[in-house]
């Protein structure tokens, strides 16, 4: 699930710098039962702000997560640090990617 996101914001950002998938590689994973952080590093620099992008209106559709999950991405200093994803309301999810899409 987490290269199929990194592909979207690869879709929505490439112009900007946005790293593609392959150049993305994960240092660690932490669940939170609402979430998940996603630690990441990337050889290639990107252009973006420092900040947190969205999927420009998508989401994630899980089973078991009737609301669904959001995803951003954050930058800092000239390159991507972090992907965070996290359930709308107050679902609880443990971390197990159950069958899910992105609409």
């Amino acid at each position: 699930m987490e290269r199929a996101l990194f592909a979207e914001f690869y879709a929505l950002y490439a112009e900007s710098g946005f790293p593609s998938p392959e150049d993305i590689s994960v240092l660690s994973r932490e669940n939170t039962g609402g979430g998940r952080y996603v630690r990441v590093t990337s050889s290639s620099p990107t252009s973006l702000a420092d900040g947190y992008y969205d999927l420009g209106g998508k989401f994630i559709e899980m089973q078991g997560l009737p609301n669904g999950l959001m995803a951003v991405a954050r930058v800092l200093r000239g390159g991507l640090r972090e992907m965070e994803i996290a359930v709308y309301g107050g679902d609880y999810w443990d971390g197990v990617e159950r069958a899910w899409s992105i609409r």
